[in-house]
């Protein structure tokens, strides 16, 4: 086994296809076949199964393909490193956040990079789940989230602040225009764009107990995928949301105002989370050190 052969399985794996890895990589297909082939036989087992709409790793290829990806995120920490002695601090930090956490993923890479100007950035903006699943499959270094989770193994967080939730609502239908507050008993009837009943933080199940709790069921219209299309039902007048109160300086609109529900006091904690199991390269582990402790 040697590092071409990886190189070949490991583009091929993500790209789900031969011919496509051979592109990128600039080679001709049949150097990248017989490689892989030599792999299989040089391990015994067969790491993909061909079928029509391409190839899919087998249990014994995915299994490499995760210990793959860690050699070679391993191998460019290592260059970084290097690189890092002689350069300056330099690399690219891969960092993820939700929505609603998105003010202070800029306002940390404001400060970080101007130390560190050399420093690359890829950010992505996804739902909790995905940036986990990203986070946990090394493919993000940091991830903003809110709330705090255990769903990834020798996972690390910081708190970064506390928010109470709040409806986010338009004039239209504010049940209590004259007053700071909504009392719960007044959401009655009132239309709710809620987010979905399986969301990672749980604010549509919690909103909804304490009204039942209250002596009725709330008048749900739609559940949202995401935090945005939440927000953007509201401003459409479809109904009322609950969400950190935050989300009306996000998005900016004159529209949108919130108001705290009278007797709940439901928490949002935003937070950093990264995976302390991985070895990072020198620029990310300088992020965490600034801003993780």
């Amino acid at each position: 086994m040697n590092f071409r052969q990886l190189e070949y399985f490991t583009t091929a794996a993500r790209l789900k296809s031969i011919s496509k890895a051979a592109q990128e990589l600039h080679v001709a297909q049949p150097p990248v076949s017989r490689q892989i082939a030599l792999l299989e036989d040089e391990l015994g087992v067969c790491l993909f199964l061909r079928t029509n709409k391409g190839i899919e790793l087998t249990e014994a290829g995915q299994s490499l393909y995760v210990q793959s990806k860690h050699i070679f995120q391993s191998m460019h920490t290592m260059i970084d490193s290097v690189r890092d002695i002689d350069q300056g601090l330099r690399g690219c930090l891969k960092l993820g956040s939700i929505y609603s956490t998105i003010s202070f993923t800029l306002d940390f890479l404001k400060k970080y990079h101007a130390e560190y100007p050399n420093v690359e950035y890829y950010i992505r903006m996804g739902t909790p789940g995905d940036l986990l699943n990203d986070l946990s499959n090394g493919d993000l270094h940091v991830i903003f989230l809110r709330g705090t989770t255990s769903e990834i193994s020798g996972s690390w967080e910081r708190i970064l602040g506390e928010e109470t939730l709040e409806v986010i609502l338009t004039e239209s239908l504010d049940p209590a225009p004259g007053l700071d507050y909504i009392p719960i008993e007044r959401l009655r009837d009132v239309p709710m764009c809620l987010l979905r009943s399986d969301d990672l933080w749980s604010y549509n199940n919690y909103l909804i107990n304490e009204c039942q709790r209250n002596g009725f069921s709330p008048n749900v219209v739609c559940q949202c995928y995401d935090t945005p299309m939440a927000l953007q039902m509201v401003q459409s007048g479809f109904g009322i949301s609950f969400l950190p109160p935050a989300l009306v300086n996000i998005i900016g609109s004159h529209e949108l105002y919130s108001k705290p529900i009278r007797g709940i006091t439901a928490k949002s904690y935003p937070t950093m989370m990264w995976n302390s199991s991985v070895m990072y390269s020198g620029c990310v582990k300088r992020f965490i050190d600034m801003f993780g402790q």
